[in-house]
């Protein structure tokens, strides 16, 4: 007897002939959810997608497993127990973690500003240009994508220290490990602040206007997790009263940000449109099937799959 696996989105011909070729599996493939058949919903075990809602759920009988496209995994959380939940944990991590040294050498080196004055064909020599060699750097966040970052950032020189919920496995290029409520004793200490946060309760608000000022004036904030981790007009008021050097962001609260929201404005905000992960994007996309695959093959062959989400925790 087959197991019966929905995959939703559009995907290469490559990836179609590996789910296909999944032992003692029947899949059924759906750009679009409304394309889903109720006789498929009916006898569907696994669900592969980044969204499903309760209505869905309540016409799955036999659901025992959703695998998400996707890190994160706040959203799920009105799942019945009895259903698997797992996400592409690690795949995003090299990938986002590049993308944050970009827009850190970007801040420390004041690119921007340089883009900007070529387009006024000016010739200014800008001043406060920092070294990444020696520089402290803070992972409030110690999963795939903050755990690569420093990784990649002690590479290059920079003194590394993490975050993280409870401390275990400190990695031998961080040199101190920090539960949140001991957070605040290094802020002033760090060149650098970089969120990688799911987007849990716990979580929420974390970078208020008091946590943002006990970072260096000097200080450049980044953020690539979940944009409820930082209060936006908070962060708007600091940067307009000339603290912190800037303010990198690929997640904001609210997503899509407004067309009229003042943190477009903001000076020294650097913004990006959660690009940093988009699992569409090059060798994001391949990482990420190599993981729902292999968590798929595992859960055919009675074995859990890689990682799966606390809903508890969120992540």
């Amino acid at each position: 007897m087959s197991t019966t696996i929905i995959v939703t989105s559009d995907h290469t011909e490559e990836s179609i002939r590996r789910f296909r070729a999944l032992p003692g599996a029947e899949v059924v493939f759906a750009e679009d959810i409304g394309d889903i058949r109720e006789e498929d919903l009916a006898r569907c075990e696994i669900y592969v997608g980044n969204f499903i809602s309760p209505e869905m759920v309540s016409r799955m009988p036999k659901l025992r497993m959703v695998q998400t496209f996707s890190a994160g995994a706040n959203g799920f959380s009105f799942l019945p127990e009895e259903v698997v939940l797992a996400n592409a944990y690690g795949a995003y991590g090299d990938s986002i973690a590049e993308h944050m040294l970009t827009t850190t050498l970007m801040a420390m080196k004041r690119m921007p500003e340089y883009v900007h004055m070529q387009d006024e064909k000016g010739w200014i020599l800008l001043h406060d240009i920092d070294r990444f060699e020696g520089s402290k750097i803070l992972s409030v966040g110690m999963g795939a994508i903050g755990t690569s970052y420093l990784r990649k950032a002690a590479a290059l020189g920079a003194i590394c220290y993490g975050v993280r919920r409870t401390i275990h496995d400190q990695p031998d290029f961080v040199q101190q490990l920090v539960t949140p409520d001991q957070m605040d004793a290094l802020l002033p200490e760090m060149d650098v602040v970089a969120l990688s946060l799911p987007g849990t309760g716990s979580v929420e608000g974390m970078f208020d206007e008091r946590r943002l000022r006990l970072m260096k004036k000097t200080a450049i904030l980044l953020n690539v997790g979940r944009g409820n981790s930082v209060v936006t007009e908070d962060l708007v008021r600091v940067l307009e009263s000339g603290h912190l050097k800037a303010a990198c962001l690929d997640v904001m609260d609210p997503e899509p940000l407004p067309a009229d929201h003042p943190l477009w404005t903001a000076p020294r905000a650097y913004l990006t449109p959660h690009i940093s992960g988009g699992y569409r994007a090059g060798v994001n996309y391949e990482r990420v099937i190599d993981v729902v695959i292999e968590n798929l093959t595992r859960v055919l062959d009675g074995r859990p799959p890689i990682h799966t989400v606390d809903r508890a925790l969120g992540y």
